[in-house]
């Protein structure tokens, strides 16, 4: 088939394949609003990672949701378990696949959905009706946006959406009782990173939030993933009792969604939490090393990046084993981002005044949007 001859609006059933990793799964619900909007009738089916199935769970936009394995075992045994995930859906065909990752594993998924129209990112893909090379020096948004323009899927409104139930904010809330802590009006430090290089260094994170602590008095909430308790037990042992909680490990990546929600503010890396907590309206202070924030910068206003050394190109992280981007940020200026950021929300809850933020005119402090 041609490119010409794909028409997504006569698409009765779409399967949307963004499989991994958290923040690309933020970047694509965009386009999930979009295809929509495109065939209002249509029943669009999404395969993601485990994982991640939690960002898209409740997502109106989309009928359901194919929680992938994420373990890969070998080409043929990966093929063969992704036909398996797919098996309910044998009495229908899919009208349209389209691959927003790129990756062999994902075009696994679209060769094995058998539908009509095989399209997304992909550099060669015998058999697919359009293959793209989408233009990698924008946004991971515009990227995953461009995609879905190419298959004619017009991308009008660009800001993520994640959609929490009531369940799971019932018992976050009750997580929360359990530790003492307040139901909202606290700052998230998520300070993990699967990459060491993009890791800023705990002391200086614990430098900064006793500065925060004794300017502003809000609670500090620490949160990380399953994986990172031995790392959260290193991190905490640089805190005095009492001054922040540590809620590493204990939550449900659905209930920490909740959390990032109800924080006044998250400081972080690059890392999947700082796409989901901008997302869910959550102001963002992302501290940038190895990696370009104009590619995968936290999404909407209000944020503020953090870089003071440039890598010459967006993968650096996996060649910094010396964490030299993430050591040339100091605390001064993290600290004077988080102030700025967080004075003027903290007064609006109190309606009264605060303590001034210090300030700064340092230039590595910016809006990202």
């Amino acid at each position: 088939m041609t490119m010409n001859e794909l028409d997504v609006t006569r698409a009765q059933r779409v399967l949307v394949v963004k499989l991994s990793s958290l923040g690309d799964v933020v970047h694509v619900t965009p386009c999930l609003n979009a295809i929509r909007q495109s065939v209002p009738h249509a029943e669009i089916v999404m395969a993601v990672d485990r994982r991640f199935s939690a960002v898209v769970r409740h997502n109106p936009y989309v009928d359901r949701v194919i929680e992938a394995s994420d373990g890969r075992i070998g080409p043929m045994p990966d093929l063969l378990r992704i036909r398996e995930e797919l098996s309910s859906f044998r009495d229908r065909p899919f009208d349209v696949a389209i691959d927003f990752q790129g990756t062999r594993r994902s075009a696994m998924w679209v060769y094995a959905s058998r539908a009509t129209w095989k399209a997304g990112r992909g550099k060669v893909r015998p058999g697919w009706t359009l293959a793209l090379q989408p233009d990698l020096n924008k946004h991971a948004i515009l990227v995953c946006a461009e995609i879905a323009n190419a298959v004619g899927v017009r991308v009008v409104d660009l800001h993520p959406e994640i959609f929490l139930s009531e369940k799971d904010d019932q018992e976050l809330l009750a997580t929360l009782k359990e530790h003492g802590a307040p139901e909202d009006g606290f700052v998230i430090v998520n300070p993990f990173n699967r990459w060491p290089s993009k890791t800023w260094p705990f002391e200086r994170y614990a430098q900064t939030v006793r500065r925060l602590r004794e300017d502003f008095r809000v609670p500090v909430v620490i949160t990380g993933g399953p994986g990172e308790g031995q790392e959260a037990a290193e991190f905490v042992r640089y805190f005095p009792a009492g001054t922040a909680i540590s809620l590493v490990g204990e939550l449900s990546l659905d209930q920490a969604l909740c959390l990032y929600r109800r924080a006044l503010l998250m400081v972080t890396g690059d890392s999947g939490p700082m796409h989901a907590a901008a997302a869910l309206g959550t102001r963002v202070v992302a501290l940038f090393g190895p990696t370009l924030p104009e590619r995968t910068g936290p999404w909407g206003e209000g944020h503020r990046v953090i870089q003071k050394m440039r890598p010459p190109f967006h993968h650096a992280y996996r060649a910094d084993g010396g964490r030299m981007y993430m050591q040339a940020i100091d605390v001064e200026t993290v600290y004077a981002a988080i102030a700025a950021t967080l004075q003027p929300l903290v007064s609006e809850r109190s309606q009264q005044p605060m303590l001034a933020p210090r300030p700064t005119t340092n230039q590595a402090v910016r809006d990202v949007r």
